[in-house]
């Protein structure tokens, strides 16, 4: 992080951008997760308990990489 560049910074948006996305699958893997619980072909909830790691997988990575995008782009604006 000692020479920030725009493609660089553009590049952790990209990342955050796929963590919200990660973030938003998961939901309908829970919800199929719900759904195979109540028809009975998923007796120990698995696709539940993969739906939220994978939302937490997601809003980690958005989490982390916005925050490197912000700190690229901070120091590129401070540059001048």
């Amino acid at each position: 992080m000692k020479n920030p560049t725009w493609p660089k910074a553009l590049a952790f948006i990209g990342f955050t951008i796929f963590g919200l996305a990660l973030a938003y699958f998961s939901t309908a893997i829970a919800t199929a997760g719900v759904t195979a619980r109540i028809i009975g072909s998923d007796r120990s909830a698995d696709w539940l308990s993969t739906g939220s790691a994978v939302l937490m997988v997601g809003l980690a990575a958005a989490a982390a990489f916005g925050f490197l995008a912000l700190t690229n782009v901070r120091a590129l604006m401070r540059r001048g």
